[in-house]
């Protein structure tokens, strides 16, 4: 039963201010691995092969919307974040999957 729960759910430590108000960095968010995610979601997914000059592994920013081929495109609740502006869509592969609340 806890493998089960580790592989659907995750911990993840925000760090940065791209999501200021809405979360900050220190903040624990609950993942649900392998969620699809729909417009509003806060999603966690893999930077390092899309945001280019980055030292950092996972990114979290909000779903704008939803691509027919299921990459999603993000923008963070900072206005000086960067996302989707900056490196465009998210593909559906680099998607850890969707916040499901703070810890």
């Amino acid at each position: 039963m806890i493998g089960w729960l580790r592989r659907r759910w995750r911990l993840v430590v925000v760090r940065g201010h791209s999501m200021v108000p809405t979360l900050h960095d220190g903040d624990r968010i609950i993942v649900r691995v392998g969620r699809v995610p729909a417009a509003g979601d806060l999603v966690v997914f893999r930077a390092r092969d899309l945001v280019p000059n980055t030292d950092v592994t996972w990114m979290v920013k909000r779903v704008e919307r939803t691509e027919p081929d299921g990459a999603v495109r993000v923008r963070g609740d900072n206005v000086h974040s960067q996302d989707s502006r900056h490196f465009g869509a998210v593909p559906h592969e680099a998607i850890l999957g969707v916040s499901r609340g703070r810890r």
